[in-house]
């Protein structure tokens, strides 16, 4: 059974913690209450001390203070500037369909939101980021950036927050103090126990431990890298090793601050640890984008006759299985596949020893190969059971994908693979929507490979449809005229793909009479050649166009057929869009009973597969349907539809013939609802997560508010306050600083911040204004305690 692809809660995307999260309670209230103040805060620190860790930690901690959540995005394995604004597009559900500027898009998108945006690992991209996150913080009054970095990002109102490392006990102070108290001391027995599970803090040990934490002067990660040790040595003898061996690993590196120099030897003395074969592994798997899969790693990994010795390729699930023991790698599970994932200072170990050996061009071909072939694989298969499979691990895959590309960009001679990738993933670029980002990358790679190869007019095909699907008509039609004269001369099956592709430029250009004519040809040449995948395709356009054009009984025709092709082969999206179609021909013809079964049923896979598009179509066609008599369902329907257009930069506008249904649409409800209950019900709709939204639009439950825009009269009740704290809210309401508090209720002004901070955290609040505005709509409070 296939797991559906749904997305996780829209409010977040924040990575599950794999571990514990340890101490740095002040510092996360002091950020915290730094978020409060300014709309921009930077945890700044050298690498390895826990930037990470803490920026997400504190943004789990205020996730139902922003009404539109919290996102993540991870910049460490970014390069190329130029694309930051499309990754954090990416990481607010964004997809690049319109054809305006991927910052201009932000913008947009974020104008009328309340949202915390996390920006980890900046530092390689500072400039960027700081003009970037200026732009939006002036234009998104809503927003609240959090950020991590080696240096601040110096812009005004910028409040600036350098991580330190865990506190550790000075010289003999283990003789008399509880080690408990100190966080290096903690973090390391929990990791010890987490890899020697009977590992316990003892008088034996204590001095040891001690001296552990002090020697790697409490930096995170180096404690985690020095724990997994103790499954082959005693506290002791690590202790000893580690004071042995130092200086030895701190060589060549003594103009680098000490702490780094701390960091880059731990790094290094683990790598002496390591195998042979666990050492090349190590670096065989740096050239992956962030996470990784074994089938991936094997792909990588060079054979025998590349590198001369395959022994760490033989025993691949092993070493990388001693890798995660070593804390080199980290995995997860997603999906029910295992992924990897390696922090940027061990990648860095492993692309050095790469270039030692001058084997990093070669890794990085092996690399971009492997990702070529999971596109083939992804066409071929595309009609089949494993088509939501594959969706789902594309998008876990773009990081490296991107990589992919850059390499064939940067890497003279190595443009067509990258050509060949694009052209291969014509169809689930239709479904992700990530046109922007697609057509940039063939504008470079046609330009390197200008040969008239089979590749290039395939690429041509696909930058063709996807400059279509934005409405940037005359570029679609110069790539439709380049590549129809190159498929003249390449014949056979590529003329009938250009007719195909004519086909859809003319459906778009609103010429249905000229779009069939193209699409009955091409069907023709598909049916001849046993190309399912296409013959399918084109049945699913050509009901679209017979249900504009009004003939009905050859739009459910067409459904019919591709039905009989898809639903035997276990497809799903050819089929999510038929039945949408034939939702819509059946409506049209006046049974509007089975139209809402057939929208309903093109819904369901649409959840499955997560597709935006999709699902705003559906709920967009039972709002069509619901208008004439339930106008209520109706505008939510459309309020909760306009969510999906918003995130794909589209709507039916895109395609003529739909928009026509959307206006009548409106032109109905507006007959029937005075303006303000339009408002409130489209507000009601949009209110709506998109969860929400589907099972209202499937009846499967009754219409609820999105979680976390409902946070604040949810979760501030104020019934988890103390009598105190209550009080003390009632005199925040009042204007009263901490300090005057402290002067009314006799309690010092550190006692009066911690209560405070404490209302915060219960409430959900980020600043004093939201405790005002929240007393200020609570009934009449009961008398408080005094004193």
């Amino acid at each position: 059974m296939v797991e559906p692809a749904s997305m996780r809660d829209a409010a977040t995307n924040l990575p599950a913690e794999l571990t514990n999260f340890v101490g740095r309670r002040a510092e996360r209230n002091d950020v915290k209450r730094s978020l409060s103040e300014s709309r921009l805060v930077t945890l700044t620190g050298f690498g390895g001390v826990g930037k990470t860790r803490l920026a997400l930690r504190v943004a789990a901690e205020l996730r139902r203070a922003f009404t539109d959540g919290v996102r993540f995005v991870s910049l460490g394995e970014l390069n190329d500037p130029a694309w930051l604004p499309d990754t954090i597009a990416t990481a607010l559900g964004m997809q690049g369909r319109s054809t305006r500027t991927a910052p201009a898009s932000l913008v947009e998108y974020l104008r009328r939101r309340e949202l915390l945006l996390v920006l980890d690992n900046s530092e390689h991209l500072v400039e960027a980021v700081a003009v970037l996150v200026d732009t939006l913080l002036r234009t998104c009054p809503g927003l609240r950036v959090l950020t991590t970095s080696r240096e601040p990002l110096r812009l005004r109102g910028e409040s600036v927050h350098t991580v330190a490392p865990l506190t550790v006990p000075s010289h003999g102070e283990e003789r008399t103090t509880p080690l408990r108290q100190y966080e290096a001391i903690s973090l390391f027995v929990d990791r010890a126990a987490a890899v020697v599970p009977d590992f316990t803090l003892t008088e034996d040990n204590r001095a040891a431990v001690a001296a552990i934490c002090r020697k790697l002067e409490g930096i995170p990660l180096a404690l985690e890298l020095a724990a997994v040790r103790l499954r082959a040595m005693s506290p002791h003898e690590l202790a000893e090793h580690l004071t042995d061996r130092w200086e030895l690993l701190t060589r060549g590196s003594r103009d680098a601050p000490d702490r780094q120099r701390t960091m880059a030897a731990c790094i290094e003395w683990s790598f002496e640890l390591c195998s042979e074969a666990e050492r090349d592994v190590w670096a065989y798997v740096s050239v992956f984008t962030g996470d990784f899969e074994l089938d991936a790693a094997q792909g990588v990994c060079p054979s025998g006759d590349d590198s001369g010795d395959d022994d760490a390729c033989a025993q691949l699930p092993d070493v990388l299985l001693a890798l995660v023991d070593k804390s080199i790698l980290a995995a997860e599970v997603q999906g029910g596949r295992t992924r990897f994932h390696m922090l940027p200072a061990i990648r860095q170990r492993g692309i050095s020893r790469l270039r030692e050996r001058g084997m990093l061009t070669q890794l990085r071909r092996r690399h971009r190969d492997f990702y070529v072939e999971l596109s083939r694989r992804t066409q071929r298969e595309w009609v089949s059971p494993r088509q939501i499979d594959l969706i789902v691990r594309l998008r876990r895959e773009q990081g490296n994908m991107r990589t992919a590309l850059e390499f064939c960009h940067q890497e003279p001679g190595e443009a067509e693979p990258g050509l060949r990738m694009g052209a291969n993933l014509l169809e689930f670029g239709l479904a992700e929507g990530l046109f922007r980002p697609g057509r940039v990358w063939f504008g470079r790679l046609l330009a390197q490979a200008p040969e008239p190869t089979a590749t290039r007019a395939l690429a041509l095909r696909t930058a063709c449809w996807w400059a279509t699907m934005q409405g940037d008509m005359e570029p679609a039609r110069e790539l439709l005229a380049e590549g129809t004269a190159l498929a003249t001369e390449l014949g056979e099956p590529v003329t009938t793909l250009f007719e195909q592709t004519a086909g859809f430029v003319a459906m778009f250009s609103d010429d249905p009479a000229r779009a069939v004519e193209l699409f009955e040809s091409a069907l023709t040449g598909f049916r001849s050649s046993g190309d399912i995948s296409q013959t399918t395709h084109t049945l699913v356009l050509l009901a679209l166009v017979h249900t504009f054009t009004g003939d009905l009984d050859r739009a459910l025709a067409c459904h019919k057929e591709c039905l009989g092709i898809s639903e035997p082969a276990g497809e799903s999206w050819y089929r999510s869009y038929s039945l949408w179609i034939a939702g819509l021909a059946t409506w049209a013809a006046g049974d509007e009973t089975s139209a809402i079964e057939l929208a309903r049923e093109s819904l369901r896979l649409k959840r499955a597969m997560a597709e935006k598009l999709g699902i705003g179509l559906g709920l967009e066609t039972l709002a069509w349907i619901a208008a004439p008599h339930d106008p209520r369902r109706a505008t939510i329907l459309l309020g909760a539809a306009q969510n999906q257009w918003e995130a794909i930069e589209t709507s039916t506008a895109a395609l003529p013939g739909l928009f026509s249904y959307h206006q009548r649409c409106i032109d109905v409800l507006r007959a029937d609802l005075d303006a303000a209950r339009f408002d409130e019900l489209w507000r009601e709709g949009a209110a709506l997560d998109q969860a929400a939204a589907i099972d209202y639009a499937l009846d499967e439950r009754p219409p609820s508010r999105r979680r976390d825009i409902g946070r604040k009269t949810e979760s501030a009740t104020g019934d988890n306050l103390t009598r105190r704290e209550t009080q003390i809210a009632e005199l925040v309401a009042k204007g009263l600083t901490n300090k005057d508090i402290a002067s009314t209720l006799v309690i010092s002004k550190r006692t009066a911040e911690t209560h405070v901070e404490h209302i915060l955290t219960k409430l959900g609040f980020t600043s004093r204004i939201e405790i005002v505005r929240w007393m200020s709509d609570r009934p009449e409070s009961a008398d408080t305690e005094s004193g």
